[in-house]
């Protein structure tokens, strides 16, 4: 899989339910989920897992 690939890593449903339900305690209630928000917590996802990625020894089959 190339680093541009175009895959979903996250389902939208799903982050959408958990970002509107983080706002439960706010004096403000969100109630829409923008395009821009998805692309961001994707990109943040594909990071992590870059990063997490090259701090694993080079041995080894499990990534944990």
């Amino acid at each position: 899989m190339s680093a541009g690939a175009k895959t979903r890593l996250i389902s939208r449903k799903q982050v959408k339910a958990f970002a509107l339900a983080a706002t439960k305690g706010r004096a403000h209630q969100f109630t829409r989920v923008g395009g821009d928000f998805f692309l961001k917590c994707e990109a943040n996802l594909q990071a992590f897992i870059r990063s997490y990625i090259r701090t694993l020894p080079s041995k080894g089959k499990t990534i944990l």
